[in-house]
């Protein structure tokens, strides 16, 4: 572990030492990353305007996702100001955990009532998929996040 007094606030890199910060290396990296992407985009030629300006757009966009991805790769987080050493040990993981676990447990119950509903209804009435699986993702969100609340209320 990296000494406390040498430690920055967005860190340094996982390999040559950490003599390179991570943001250094992530940026000019996300950077190509999206520019490649902005060129896919642009030959495949997604949507009605020109590809150029297409392509720019989504290079613009991806910019950021891109550098986060790179720096979340390349990161050493004991070079980090303020980062827990074992973050999977810290109670907020622990009731993370538990939120998640009792989540799935909501998540089968409601899925098994609504198969069982969605059988007896006739066919006469069309329910789109998609919107279902929708509806199933926004009850783990949900679900998650009050059980996480009532973990955090209750230590």
């Amino acid at each position: 572990m990296t000494d406390q007094s040498v430690r920055t606030t967005w860190g340094r890199t996982t390999f040559s030492g950490g003599r390179f910060p991570a943001m250094a290396i992530a940026l000019p990296c996300g950077t190509v990353i999206a520019a490649l992407l902005g060129l896919l985009a642009a030959t495949l030629r997604i949507g009605e305007s020109n590809p150029f300006i297409i392509g720019v757009v989504f290079a613009v966009c991806f910019i950021p996702p891109a550098t986060m991805l790179v720096y979340i790769l390349i990161v050493d987080r004991s070079t980090m100001k303020g980062a827990a050493a074992r973050p999977e040990e810290s109670v907020e993981s622990g009731w993370y955990d538990k939120a998640a676990a009792g989540a799935l447990t909501d998540i089968v119950i409601v899925a098994g009532i609504t198969a069982t509903v969605l059988s007896f209804i006739p066919d006469k009435l069309a329910l789109d998929p998609g919107l279902l699986l929708a509806g199933v993702i926004c009850l783990a969100f949900v679900s998650v996040g009050v059980r996480y609340l009532i973990q955090q209320h209750r230590s």
